[in-house]
């Protein structure tokens, strides 16, 4: 099972770490056919060999002839949302987005739906975001620990005037998070080495923090900065890597994914409703949606609908139970999710396609390809899963 490891301890950005991924083994192609579902036309992302300090990197460059440098959070929201983007890449860049827009509000103490993006809200930088997500993607979407963040100090000039460095909104988005002072010969770098945008997706890709985990390296890639300093190489490191499985080792991961759940109770609301709400519930991203049968007051019978998501999905989550179940409340809470590594792969069943989906306790064939095989043979459901599952153990064992 693949993970990923980054190492910013130089310094991160947005553009360094999607090119960093790119030249660990990430498809351009696919990265960019990836960003063309957005509706913003007339960008280009255009990826290259270069050098930092004697080490060879990827860089990368978006070109956007973009007049428009300002736009709102729930602008950007919006357009994630309604992109026909893998759900993977739409709810990391949208966590992404809402993790730069708090800590925005935070900083010029306004609400959140008040933030206006600057920098972040041209065309480059949301071509960086979904594409980094798109390229993490593309590499399987591996579970991500990362290095301290390297930090310079001094002032930059920013849409609001000269700041210091680290720069306020960076700052918000490291609280609870490693750092580390950025020296060359014992002196230090007086630069922005981390960027509000590489630091949110950072933070927000990232589900442990540390130094590279045991393991086995399977390769390297490396994104080069657009400053090149004479006193170091201006890179971020990724490492792909198996982690070790030691004999008898708890497979469960020790760090966990944010997540909440949003519920509701209904007692006047249809079954064809309710699997309708389940159903959009799932096309909005979220990670589960399930109903249960309750006894309400009065002794009535109803059902409590719940949704489990990522934090930048709970305002469309609620917007849907409002809408749909025509609830006047709702709850929720955050949750700690532990998710197990799995892979997907394929067996032929009579000459039909079957998914198996792969954990490290066990594997199960995918339900829809079992049951479009089974319609096509005509045969019983179960025979052709247990077939399915009988061809992946013979294939692993052989």
């Amino acid at each position: 099972m693949s993970a990923l490891w980054v190492n910013p301890a130089v310094g991160v950005a947005g553009d360094m770490l999607l090119a960093a991924l790119l030249d660990a083994g990430a498809d351009p192609e696919a990265v960019r056919a990836t960003v063309a579902e957005l509706p913003v036309p007339g960008w280009s992302l255009d990826a290259g060999p270069t050098t930092r300090r004697g080490l060879t990197a990827t860089s990368v460059v978006v070109t956007a002839p973009d007049g428009v440098h300002h736009r709102s959070w729930s602008t950007i929201d919006a357009m994630l949302a309604a992109a026909d983007l893998p759900g993977p890449v739409r709810d990391g860049a949208r966590a992404t987005f809402e993790r730069l827009a708090r800590a925005e509000a935070h900083v010029h103490g306004i609400d959140v739906d008040e933030v206006h993006f600057h920098e972040v809200g041209a065309i480059d930088a949301i071509v960086d975001v979904v594409g980094t997500w798109a390229a993490l993607h593309d590499l399987g979407d591996p579970r991500v620990t990362s290095a301290p963040v390297g930090l310079g100090i001094g002032t930059v000039r920013m849409a609001h005037g000269t700041v210091p460095v680290p720069a306020p909104a960076t700052l918000e988005l490291l609280e609870g998070h490693p750092t580390a002072p950025l020296t060359v010969d014992g002196r230090p770098v007086e630069r922005e080495t981390a960027t509000p945008t590489g630091v949110a997706l950072l933070t927000t890709m990232a589900a442990a923090w540390g130094p590279l985990p045991a393991g086995t390296i399977r390769g390297v890639g490396r994104g080069a900065g657009t400053w090149d300093p004479a006193g170091h190489a201006n890179v971020v490191t990724v490492v792909r890597y198996e982690p070790a499985d030691e004999a008898g080792a708890d497979r469960w991961p020790a760090a966990s994914v944010e997540a909440v759940v949003v519920e509701t109770n209904v007692d006047d609301v249809t079954p064809e409703v309710l699997g309708h709400v389940i159903s959009l519930a799932l096309e909005l991203g979220a990670d589960d949606a399930w109903v249960l049968p309750v006894t309400m007051k009065k002794s009535r019978p109803g059902h409590q609908v719940r949704v489990l998501c990522r934090p930048a999905l709970v305002p469309a989550v609620r917007r849907l139970l409002a809408t749909e179940t025509g609830t006047l409340g709702l709850r929720e809470w955050a949750v700690t999710k532990h998710e197990l590594e799995r892979r997907t792969t394929k067996v032929l069943v009579d000459g039909h396609t079957v998914g198996i989906k792969v954990g490290p306790y066990g594997a199960k064939p995918e339900h829809d390809d079992v049951a479009a095989a089974a319609r096509a043979l005509d045969r019983p459901l179960r025979d052709v899963a247990d077939e399915a599952l009988a061809a992946f153990r013979a294939r692993r064992s052989g």
